[in-house]
């Protein structure tokens, strides 16, 4: 059995699709699923569904639609294991293992990787980067209608999903694989057009691919960009960055802790 949440969400048991159809029980379902093993407050789960203007019935609601997600965990295999909606005195927690939720399969993957990469086993750590974002299938939480709460999630989601690109994107560095990364890096710091620590390793890697003019470009580009629209230069980083390929100084751009973010 598996709950998918980094895109689109999924239920699935085997082959079987049992993914809610109803809007309020997805809702309910996500807000459990982004605390999963931590119990959320029926208050907490009434806003998410209704806003701050709910109906006198969302508490009598919030229950029938508990033991609908209850009846669906019950359709499931015959697993003991399976997942347990279980109720608190002030809320719900939704309890499984961590490889039942794509969300708890990524932080164990990112875990694993960064502790490879502290150990210097690169190969290693960027394979589990890789598995860890092969998860994702689309922004987190795609299909859910979204409240404070899932608004809230999603975003770190997606900070963690960078954090993770970054990670794996500064071992292929360290391993020499600049002209790997580019394209991946360009499509970054275009989604990403003021976000300093991409661009600046975009910098590093068309350097490292023989492409320093193409590198100082891309500094010129993100310091206009910061200059006009928010009124600061480029962070010290990407400054130093910038004047070690001016002055060929390759002894800062093979250090990445003076340049990455």
């Amino acid at each position: 059995m598996r709950f998918d949440i980094l895109g689109p969400m999924e239920v699935c048991d085997g082959r079987t699709r049992l993914t809610p159809r109803a809007a309020k029980i997805r809702t309910l379902l996500a807000a459990l699923l982004v605390s999963a093993n931590t119990a959320v407050g029926t208050d907490t789960l009434i806003t998410e569904i209704w806003g701050t203007n709910p109906p006198r019935t969302a508490l009598h609601a919030l229950r029938v639609y508990a033991s609908e997600i209850r009846q669906m965990i019950a359709a499931m295999s015959d697993d003991p294991d399976r997942p347990a909606l279980a109720t608190w005195a002030s809320g719900y927690c939704l309890e499984l293992r961590s490889d039942m939720l794509d969300m708890l399969e990524f932080d164990r993957l990112c875990d694993e990787g960064q502790r490879a990469a502290t150990n210097q086993c690169y190969e290693l750590a960027t394979e589990n980067y890789r598995r860890a974002l092969g998860l994702w299938r689309g922004p987190a939480l795609l299909d859910v209608s979204c409240g404070v709460v899932l608004h809230s999630a999603a975003r770190r989601l997606e900070e963690r999903r960078i954090a993770a690109v970054k990670s794996r994107i500064d071992i292929d560095l360290r391993l020499r694989r600049h002209g790997q990364v580019v394209p991946e890096l360009t499509e970054l710091a275009a989604r990403h057009p003021f976000n300093e620590s991409l661009h600046v390793r975009l910098m590093v890697a068309l350097h490292g691919s023989g492409r320093t003019g193409d590198a100082l470009t891309v500094y010129r580009g993100l310091r206009d960009s910061l200059v006009a629209e928010l009124g600061v230069e480029p962070n010290a980083q990407l400054q130093r960055v910038h004047l070690a390929m001016l002055t060929a100084d390759q002894q800062v751009l093979d250090r990445q802790d003076l340049w990455a973010l």
